[in-house]
Protein backbone atom coordinates (compact mmCIF):
# COMPACT_ATOMS: atom_id res chain seq x y z
CA UNK A 1 0.00 0.00 0.00
CA UNK A 2 2.81 1.99 1.01
CA UNK A 3 4.33 1.89 -2.47
CA UNK A 4 1.18 2.40 -4.17
CA UNK A 5 0.84 5.81 -2.25
CA UNK A 6 4.11 6.62 -3.27
CA UNK A 7 3.12 6.25 -6.63
CA UNK A 8 0.43 8.21 -7.08
CA UNK A 9 2.07 11.07 -5.38
CA UNK A 10 4.94 10.90 -7.98
CA UNK A 11 2.49 10.59 -11.10
CA UNK A 12 0.72 14.03 -9.15
CA UNK A 13 4.02 15.79 -9.33
CA UNK A 14 4.40 15.03 -13.00
CA UNK A 15 0.77 15.97 -14.14
CA UNK A 16 0.66 19.01 -11.90
CA UNK A 17 2.65 21.68 -13.82
CA UNK A 18 1.13 20.02 -17.57
CA UNK A 19 -2.07 20.57 -15.74
CA UNK A 20 -1.39 24.59 -14.74
CA UNK A 21 -2.01 27.54 -15.97
CA UNK A 22 1.18 29.44 -17.27
CA UNK A 23 1.89 33.03 -17.82
CA UNK A 24 2.24 34.69 -20.52
CA UNK A 25 2.28 38.18 -21.66
CA UNK A 26 0.64 39.94 -24.93
CA UNK A 27 3.43 41.30 -26.69
CA UNK A 28 5.52 37.89 -26.23
CA UNK A 29 2.19 36.81 -28.59
CA UNK A 30 2.70 39.61 -30.84
CA UNK A 31 6.38 39.43 -31.47
CA UNK A 32 6.04 35.90 -32.33
CA UNK A 33 3.52 36.69 -35.12
CA UNK A 34 5.59 39.59 -36.02
CA UNK A 35 8.17 37.34 -36.71
CA UNK A 36 5.63 34.80 -38.64
CA UNK A 37 5.78 31.81 -36.15
CA UNK A 38 2.54 29.82 -35.61
CA UNK A 39 1.01 30.57 -32.59
CA UNK A 40 -0.01 27.53 -30.39
CA UNK A 41 -1.15 27.58 -26.76
CA UNK A 42 -2.71 25.58 -24.14
CA UNK A 43 -3.69 25.87 -20.58
CA UNK A 44 -1.95 29.31 -20.85
CA UNK A 45 -2.85 32.87 -18.99
CA UNK A 46 -2.29 36.19 -21.11
CA UNK A 47 -1.95 39.65 -19.60
CA UNK A 48 -2.27 42.51 -21.12
CA UNK A 49 -4.24 43.44 -24.57
CA UNK A 50 -4.00 40.97 -27.05
CA UNK A 51 -4.01 43.98 -30.02
CA UNK A 52 -3.56 42.48 -33.91
CA UNK A 53 -4.09 46.06 -35.00
CA UNK A 54 -0.84 47.12 -34.89
CA UNK A 55 1.20 44.24 -36.41
CA UNK A 56 4.40 44.72 -38.20
CA UNK A 57 2.72 44.57 -42.04
CA UNK A 58 -0.37 47.19 -41.05
CA UNK A 59 -0.67 49.23 -44.71
CA UNK A 60 -3.17 52.32 -44.86
CA UNK A 61 -6.18 51.46 -46.65
CA UNK A 62 -7.33 54.34 -48.85
CA UNK A 63 -11.01 55.17 -48.59
CA UNK A 64 -13.50 57.67 -47.16
CA UNK A 65 -12.09 57.61 -43.82
CA UNK A 66 -8.57 56.96 -42.48
CA UNK A 67 -8.33 52.97 -41.88
CA UNK A 68 -5.41 50.74 -41.27
CA UNK A 69 -5.15 46.60 -42.16
CA UNK A 70 -2.89 44.07 -40.47
CA UNK A 71 -3.01 40.72 -41.29
CA UNK A 72 -2.26 37.81 -39.17
CA UNK A 73 -0.25 35.72 -41.33
CA UNK A 74 -0.04 32.57 -39.36
CA UNK A 75 -2.01 30.05 -37.38
CA UNK A 76 -3.37 31.04 -34.07
CA UNK A 77 -4.33 28.21 -31.84
CA UNK A 78 -5.57 29.16 -28.18
CA UNK A 79 -6.97 26.25 -25.83
CA UNK A 80 -8.21 26.19 -22.41
CA UNK A 81 -6.77 30.24 -21.98
CA UNK A 82 -7.43 32.77 -20.31
CA UNK A 83 -7.51 36.35 -21.71
CA UNK A 84 -6.90 39.11 -19.41
CA UNK A 85 -7.23 41.61 -21.13
CA UNK A 86 -8.40 43.11 -24.34
CA UNK A 87 -8.80 40.59 -27.43
CA UNK A 88 -8.96 43.34 -30.40
CA UNK A 89 -8.51 42.79 -34.16
CA UNK A 90 -10.17 45.84 -34.30
CA UNK A 91 -10.48 49.44 -32.77
CA UNK A 92 -11.19 53.06 -33.57
CA UNK A 93 -10.03 56.60 -32.33
CA UNK A 94 -11.52 59.51 -32.91
CA UNK A 95 -9.22 62.29 -34.14
CA UNK A 96 -9.93 66.16 -33.25
CA UNK A 97 -13.45 67.48 -34.35
CA UNK A 98 -13.47 68.72 -37.49
CA UNK A 99 -16.05 70.76 -39.56
CA UNK A 100 -18.53 69.64 -37.17
CA UNK A 101 -17.85 66.17 -37.54
CA UNK A 102 -15.19 63.34 -36.32
CA UNK A 103 -13.06 62.36 -38.46
CA UNK A 104 -12.36 58.09 -37.51
CA UNK A 105 -9.36 56.06 -37.78
CA UNK A 106 -10.03 52.53 -38.04
CA UNK A 107 -7.81 49.74 -37.41
CA UNK A 108 -9.01 46.80 -38.53
CA UNK A 109 -7.33 42.79 -38.55
CA UNK A 110 -7.76 39.87 -40.92
CA UNK A 111 -6.80 36.27 -40.83
CA UNK A 112 -4.93 34.06 -43.70
CA UNK A 113 -5.06 30.76 -41.86
CA UNK A 114 -6.95 28.56 -39.58
CA UNK A 115 -8.08 30.44 -36.22
CA UNK A 116 -9.00 28.02 -33.44
CA UNK A 117 -9.78 29.15 -30.14
CA UNK A 118 -11.36 26.98 -27.92
CA UNK A 119 -12.57 26.76 -24.36
CA UNK A 120 -11.43 29.56 -23.33
CA UNK A 121 -11.96 32.79 -21.31
CA UNK A 122 -12.57 36.78 -22.65
CA UNK A 123 -12.16 38.87 -19.41
CA UNK A 124 -12.80 41.92 -21.34
CA UNK A 125 -13.64 42.94 -24.96
CA UNK A 126 -12.90 40.84 -27.96
CA UNK A 127 -13.26 42.59 -31.44
CA UNK A 128 -13.29 41.38 -34.75
CA UNK A 129 -15.46 44.02 -36.58
CA UNK A 130 -14.74 43.74 -40.43
CA UNK A 131 -12.59 40.87 -39.58
CA UNK A 132 -11.67 38.26 -42.96
CA UNK A 133 -11.14 34.70 -42.03
CA UNK A 134 -9.94 33.12 -44.82
CA UNK A 135 -9.71 29.92 -43.12
CA UNK A 136 -11.50 27.94 -41.02
CA UNK A 137 -12.82 29.64 -37.63
CA UNK A 138 -13.65 27.99 -34.73
CA UNK A 139 -14.60 29.99 -31.39
CA UNK A 140 -16.47 26.54 -29.69
CA UNK A 141 -16.67 26.71 -26.15
CA UNK A 142 -15.48 30.15 -25.21
CA UNK A 143 -17.42 32.56 -22.26
CA UNK A 144 -17.22 35.89 -23.53
CA UNK A 145 -17.86 37.98 -19.92
CA UNK A 146 -18.17 41.32 -22.20
CA UNK A 147 -18.80 42.46 -25.00
CA UNK A 148 -18.26 40.00 -28.26
CA UNK A 149 -17.74 42.64 -31.50
CA UNK A 150 -18.26 40.31 -35.02
CA UNK A 151 -20.19 42.78 -36.77
CA UNK A 152 -19.39 42.76 -40.76
CA UNK A 153 -17.10 39.79 -40.21
CA UNK A 154 -16.92 37.28 -43.29
CA UNK A 155 -16.03 33.64 -42.55
CA UNK A 156 -14.67 32.03 -45.83
CA UNK A 157 -14.82 29.13 -44.50
CA UNK A 158 -16.80 27.19 -41.83
CA UNK A 159 -17.05 28.85 -38.72
CA UNK A 160 -18.08 27.17 -35.36
CA UNK A 161 -18.91 28.66 -32.22
CA UNK A 162 -20.50 25.90 -30.36
CA UNK A 163 -21.16 25.80 -26.79
CA UNK A 164 -19.67 29.07 -26.53
CA UNK A 165 -21.41 31.41 -23.69
CA UNK A 166 -21.69 35.50 -24.24
CA UNK A 167 -22.53 37.41 -21.44
CA UNK A 168 -22.00 40.23 -22.85
CA UNK A 169 -23.79 42.08 -26.17
CA UNK A 170 -23.48 39.53 -29.18
CA UNK A 171 -22.90 41.41 -32.25
CA UNK A 172 -23.25 39.71 -35.43
CA UNK A 173 -25.00 42.43 -37.19
CA UNK A 174 -24.08 42.25 -40.97
CA UNK A 175 -21.35 39.40 -40.70
CA UNK A 176 -21.37 36.96 -43.56
CA UNK A 177 -21.18 33.24 -43.45
CA UNK A 178 -19.50 32.15 -46.62
CA UNK A 179 -19.60 28.32 -45.52
CA UNK A 180 -21.47 26.26 -42.24
CA UNK A 181 -21.97 27.38 -39.44
CA UNK A 182 -22.50 26.24 -36.24
CA UNK A 183 -24.07 27.75 -32.44
CA UNK A 184 -25.43 25.04 -31.20
CA UNK A 185 -26.08 24.85 -27.44
CA UNK A 186 -24.44 28.51 -27.22
CA UNK A 187 -26.09 30.50 -24.27
CA UNK A 188 -26.68 34.32 -25.19
CA UNK A 189 -27.30 36.19 -21.66
CA UNK A 190 -27.51 39.20 -23.05
CA UNK A 191 -28.77 40.84 -26.70
CA UNK A 192 -27.66 38.83 -29.82
CA UNK A 193 -28.10 40.93 -32.88
CA UNK A 194 -27.92 38.73 -36.23
CA UNK A 195 -29.52 41.62 -37.90
CA UNK A 196 -28.69 41.40 -41.74
CA UNK A 197 -26.21 38.63 -41.46
CA UNK A 198 -26.34 36.55 -44.16
CA UNK A 199 -25.75 33.01 -43.97
CA UNK A 200 -25.17 31.24 -47.55
CA UNK A 201 -24.60 27.71 -46.03
CA UNK A 202 -26.81 25.76 -43.22
CA UNK A 203 -26.41 27.34 -39.84
CA UNK A 204 -27.22 24.99 -36.91
CA UNK A 205 -28.98 27.44 -33.74
CA UNK A 206 -30.26 23.89 -32.08
CA UNK A 207 -30.46 23.91 -28.51
CA UNK A 208 -28.83 27.47 -28.38
CA UNK A 209 -30.67 30.25 -25.48
CA UNK A 210 -31.71 33.45 -26.21
CA UNK A 211 -31.84 34.62 -22.49
CA UNK A 212 -32.79 37.81 -23.81
CA UNK A 213 -33.45 39.99 -27.05
CA UNK A 214 -32.83 38.48 -30.07
CA UNK A 215 -32.72 40.24 -33.38
CA UNK A 216 -33.11 38.50 -36.88
CA UNK A 217 -34.28 41.33 -38.83
CA UNK A 218 -33.59 41.19 -42.36
CA UNK A 219 -31.62 38.15 -41.79
CA UNK A 220 -31.21 35.62 -44.60
CA UNK A 221 -31.01 32.34 -44.03
CA UNK A 222 -30.80 29.43 -45.77
CA UNK A 223 -32.15 26.13 -46.54
CA UNK A 224 -30.99 23.32 -43.98
CA UNK A 225 -31.31 26.18 -41.17
CA UNK A 226 -31.71 24.39 -37.63
CA UNK A 227 -33.86 25.96 -34.75
CA UNK A 228 -34.81 22.43 -32.98
CA UNK A 229 -35.17 22.83 -29.41
CA UNK A 230 -33.92 26.59 -29.33
CA UNK A 231 -35.32 28.27 -26.70
CA UNK A 232 -35.93 32.31 -27.01
CA UNK A 233 -36.64 33.79 -23.11
CA UNK A 234 -36.38 37.21 -24.92
CA UNK A 235 -38.02 39.50 -27.17
CA UNK A 236 -37.85 38.36 -30.74
CA UNK A 237 -37.21 39.96 -34.48
CA UNK A 238 -37.98 38.00 -37.15
CA UNK A 239 -39.52 40.75 -39.24
CA UNK A 240 -38.35 40.32 -42.92
CA UNK A 241 -36.50 37.38 -41.86
CA UNK A 242 -35.73 34.69 -45.03
CA UNK A 243 -35.52 31.07 -45.52
CA UNK A 244 -34.36 30.05 -48.80
CA UNK A 245 -35.76 33.33 -49.87
CA UNK A 246 -39.39 32.54 -48.11
CA UNK A 247 -40.82 34.42 -45.09
CA UNK A 248 -39.29 32.60 -41.61
CA UNK A 249 -40.20 32.56 -37.93
CA UNK A 250 -39.07 29.88 -35.86
CA UNK A 251 -40.87 28.33 -33.09
CA UNK A 252 -40.98 29.80 -29.49
CA UNK A 253 -39.59 27.00 -27.22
Amino acid sequence: MKMLLTALLLALTVLTPSLAQKTVDARDILAKINRKEAISYQNTTITGDLDLTGLANRKEVRGDQDSYLSTVEVPLTFKNCTFKGKFLAYRSEDNDRKLMSWNNTVYNTNFTEPVSIEDCQFAEDAAFKYSVFSQRASFSGNTFRDGALFKYAKFDEPADFSGSVFRGYADFKYAKFNESSFFRNVAFEQPADFKYTKFDERVDFSQARFNSNADFKYTHLPRGTNFSNTRFEGSTDFKYTTLDGRKFSPDRQ
